[in-house]
């Protein structure tokens, strides 16, 4: 299924993430991810959630069933902040969280 190994490589890449990574984060082996990624094997159905998990997709995408990428607004947006910016958001991110705790006693 070329289809999922492309939309997988590419969301991979779009969190800046290499193989290895994603290997480590399934508990499989790197050549796991590379077969996956190739078309030559597809990960069984317990990978294939936590893949969705992980990049927050949908598993209809990424089989090819849908061409609506949930995550991809966000992952698009989110490419184009260096490393520091994102950092930002995410502690702004957690202030939003925290104050709407604080005010909504």
């Amino acid at each position: 299924m070329k289809v999922l190994g492309e939309r997988l490589s590419e969301i991979r890449k779009d969190y800046k993430q290499t193989q290895y990574d994603l290997a480590r984060a399934l508990d499989v082996g790197v050549q796991t991810v590379r077969n996956w990624e190739q078309g030559r094997n597809y990960p069984p159905g317990d990978k294939l959630m936590l893949i969705c998990e992980l990049y927050n997709t949908s598993a209809d995408y990424l089989l090819g069933l849908s061409d609506y990428d949930p995550s991809g607004e966000e992952r698009r947006r989110k490419s184009r902040l260096s490393q520091e910016e994102l950092a930002a958001l995410h502690d702004y991110e957690k202030y939003l969280l925290w104050k709407r705790r604080t005010t909504s006693r």
